[in-house]
């Protein structure tokens, strides 16, 4: 398997490898952006210095480096704007979840269904994956939407699967495998 540098999506939007270097940046940006965010994610609480975005970053590029997931910043125009990633590979079922999220500021201009459609085509040609996921908290309709609008099929919901701020949230499952994806192409 070869992996890439970054995934150029066109002239506006790029996905690049998190490393160290963009931790400062990365950690602004979230800081920005922390009530926001904090609805729906449940790692801001534990992103609470530099140092913590700094560890992150490190623990992204080794499990980059050895093919456990690949975590990526979403640039437009060459700014920082949110971050998407496939996590939990499962190399034996050839399966994976992809995860993501956007600034505010960044939202309404198909950055993340773009970035989503890119990485799902990568995944599945780049990495031979067979089996793509995407969770959300029900609630997240913006999130769901996503999902929906590319096609990934809804396969129901995960009861309390999501421990969130002191309760347990459901989950929405939806997936796409290759032959859907190449189908729909």
């Amino acid at each position: 398997m070869r992996t890439t540098i970054g995934i150029v999506i066109d002239e506006e939007l790029s996905l690049v490898p998190r490393h160290p270097k963009d931790a400062q940046e990365m950690f602004a940006l979230v800081e920005r952006n922390r009530t926001e965010l904090r609805a729906w994610l449940m790692w801001i609480d534990a992103t609470r210095t530099l140092g913590d975005a700094v560890r992150y970053a490190q623990f992204a590029q080794a499990q980059f480096d050895s093919h456990l997931a690949f975590d990526y910043a979403i640039r437009r125009n060459g700014e920082l704007v949110g971050s998407i990633g496939l996590h939990g590979i499962d190399w034996g079922n050839r399966r994976s979840e992809i995860g993501y999220w956007l600034a505010p500021n960044a939202r309404g201009f198909g950055v993340i269904s773009r970035a989503v459609r890119a990485l799902t085509t990568h995944a599945f040609t780049r990495f031979d994956l067979h089996r793509l996921e995407i969770r959300c908290v029900t609630d997240n309709a913006k999130s769901r939407a996503v999902a929906e609008r590319l096609g990934y099929a809804f396969e129901g919901t995960l009861a309390e699967a999501y421990y969130l701020h002191g309760a347990f949230r459901n989950i929405a499952l939806y997936s796409m495998t290759v032959g859907k994806w190449r189908a729909n192409g």
